[in-house]
């Protein structure tokens, strides 16, 4: 038995120029797709940060909300600086987030008490700018800004004792 070698075929320059071209038709295609997929992580991401920090608005507004200690049914009063001191601590500079709270909001009477129910509803805005090279392009508010503009409105009931 005679054992040959078994060589590759050799290519030809061009056909090695082939495969460069390729790969340049396809890696800025691959690296949107890849540059996207973590821009919308960090979106999200950030979105998950803004309800919190909503959230955390709201629980303030609602507890700190004064209502008269009697029994005449009288709306609470809130104080918005609380609720916006919040969002200032958690969201500082390069990009602060900013709070807007409305309220007392009526809702339901309550059979109990006999008296109205109050909600408190605060929403946080912030412009996030976009990481990632060329995902601002698809996911901007405005194409030429590279920055997209977040909201969470976040609506919570006023606490108030029971003084029947």
């Amino acid at each position: 038995m005679v054992w040959r070698s078994v060589r590759a075929p050799k290519f030809s320059g061009a056909q090695e120029g082939q495969v460069l071209v390729e790969v340049l038709l396809i890696l800025p295609i691959f690296l949107f797709l890849m540059f996207m997929i973590m821009e919308i992580g960090f979106l999200a991401f950030q979105t998950i940060l803004l309800h919190h920090a909503a959230y955390e608005a709201a629980r303030i507004a609602s507890l700190t909300a004064k209502s008269t200690p009697s029994a005449s049914c009288a709306v609470p009063s809130l104080d918005p600086a609380k609720a916006q001191q919040v969002v200032a601590q958690m969201f500082k500079a390069p990009t602060p987030a900013f709070a807007s709270v409305q309220g007392p909001i009526p809702t339901l009477l309550d059979p109990q008490e006999g008296c109205m129910n109050y909600d408190v509803q605060v929403e946080v805005r912030r412009v996030v700018p976009m990481v990632f090279p060329m995902t601002g392009v698809v996911l901007a508010d405005q194409p030429g800004k590279k920055a997209r503009l977040l909201r969470a409105i976040v609506r919570m009931p006023i606490e108030r004792p029971l003084f029947k």
